[in-house]
């Protein structure tokens, strides 16, 4: 697979998640997405490897603001009520 495709599989998995974050080129650093609700991704081919990196704050992304995700989820809220 070209960079091209992965990007594509990539934009296409997460084209409509409000809260993650598909880096075009490049990785994501944790600085990126300290006291932010988002899931950072990125990746690079490097000949028959795909390297893929995600960066989430853990507090935010990994526990609270995921709780309050989910709860604006099922009671029908928008995604990201009181996240951004």
């Amino acid at each position: 697979m070209t960079r091209e495709d992965v990007a594509e599989v990539f934009h296409n998995a997460y084209h409509d998640k409000p809260l993650v974050r598909v880096y075009d080129k490049g990785v994501p650093s944790i600085k990126g997405v300290v006291g932010l609700p988002f899931c950072d991704i990125g990746f690079a081919v490097q000949g028959e490897h795909a390297i893929i990196v995600s960066a989430e704050d853990n507090l935010l992304k990994g526990a609270s603001s995921q709780a309050v995700q989910c709860m604006n989820i099922r009671f029908g809220f928008p995604e990201t009520q009181s996240l951004i």
